[in-house]
């Protein structure tokens, strides 16, 4: 990445912070002004974050209708971010504490304070994922990784020749029974899943050091090979926990999003119907 794109993306970032700032300023200024004249504020700022959540589902129209010429999927994201800081702030204006009492409002207030933090953790993990998976070798997408995972388990059966005359064969034999093969058939555990890290591939590696002494020449290529093959397990499993929560956050965050948007609509139908009557 080139030192001008470098600027360029710090000055889009600057200028989308600022109209950003200068909004929540003027929407602010602005509830409070109609506040003092003995007017609604709650109406602007209850519209206006209404208004916000709309415009932020069409992140997601932006996302299915590819074909569109509706600009850059970054700039949808970047616009996204800061409709939704925006957004935020105009919840904050509108309600009198985050946490409003009843089932209703008590309910909706939980349910926009969860799309907020699960949209601040898709930014974080959006941000920080793709360097994590640039980490590591390989480069495996999603739908393929039970398949790639397969090939591994088959290779790795393979190298256990049962017609071997080496003495130490049995010795690597049972090693792959007791301890391979469940690694090498069995998915990653959901604590990997939430906390990927090297443990495993660091504890099987040494167990295969300590096997070296026991090993001859024909039997300690095999053992090489499993190695070789634990490695490229456990940078597929890291791509797929690091996939897998990309994938969740987003059907999480998503389902979330539209029950907020129902739910929003539905208390400004009540809200206007109050103050209709």
């Amino acid at each position: 990445m080139n030192q001008p794109f470098l600027n360029q993306f710090g000055k889009r970032r600057l200028v989308g912070g600022t109209i950003t700032l200068l909004a929540m300023v003027l929407l602010g200024g602005t509830a409070w002004l109609v506040k003092q004249r003995l007017g609604h504020a709650s109406i602007l700022t209850g519209a206006t974050c209404l208004a916000c959540l709309f415009l932020l589902m069409l992140i997601g129209v932006r996302r299915r209708i590819r074909m569109l010429p509706l600009w850059k999927m970054s700039t949808w994201v970047q616009v996204h971010l800061y409709v939704g800081l925006f957004c935020t702030a105009a919840y904050v204006f509108h309600v009198p504490k985050l946490f409003a009492d009843g089932l209703f409002e008590g309910g909706l207030s939980l349910l926009f304070l969860g799309v907020t933090l699960s949209g601040f953790y898709g930014l974080y993990v959006s941000r920080t994922a793709p360097k994590r998976l640039t980490a590591v070798k390989g480069d495996f997408r999603y739908e393929q990784i039970g398949w790639h995972r397969e090939q591994i388990a088959q290779l790795a059966s393979g190298l256990i020749d049962p017609d071997s005359r080496s003495t130490a064969a049995p010795v690597l034999a049972r090693f792959y029974r007791d301890n391979l093969f469940p690694f090498f058939r069995s998915p990653p555990s959901l604590s990997y899943v939430a906390m990927p890290g090297g443990a495993r591939k660091r504890r099987l590696l040494s167990r295969l050091r300590e096997l070296d002494r026991y090993l001859e020449d024909e039997t300690r290529q095999v053992a090489g090979r499993f190695a070789a093959l634990v490695r490229m397990r456990d940078d597929l499993d890291y791509h797929y926990a690091l996939q897998f929560r990309l994938r969740v956050w987003l059907v999480v965050h998503s389902m979330l999003s539209i029950g907020l948007l129902v739910w929003a609509s539905a208390h400004a139908l009540l809200a206007l119907q109050f103050l209709g009557s």
